[in-house]
């Protein structure tokens, strides 16, 4: 794992325009750019900011990404609070990237 990869990625698209549009076309081929894990690059392309959060990844970083990029209706601090519970929109559980079912 390389949570310098994470971080540039978080970083460019929280300061780079570009960076927000390229993630937007494709964020599969956006990821594609850093030294990401499969499972890093999973966690950047589903938004999951839980499991980078888990990455220890910088929290101003994660927060910059879901300002910018959260999926529609969820921007701001109640969706990210609630993603970071593991909760979906509907408030369902939902388990961080790495955690095992039944702990």
């Amino acid at each position: 794992m390389s949570l310098h990869g994470v971080e540039k990625a978080l970083y460019d698209l929280n300061v780079d325009r570009r960076a927000r549009e390229a993630f937007k076309e494709s964020p599969a081929r956006f990821a594609d750019r850093y030294r990401l894990t499969g499972e890093e690059a999973a966690m950047l392309t589903g938004r999951d900011v839980r499991g980078l959060a888990s990455l220890a990844a910088n929290p101003m970083l994660v927060w910059g990404f879901w300002l910018m990029l959260a999926p529609d209706g969820e921007r701001g601090a109640p969706g990210y609070l609630a993603r970071l519970r593991g909760e979906t929109p509907a408030r369902r559980p939902v388990p961080a990237s790495g955690d095992s079912e039944g702990d």
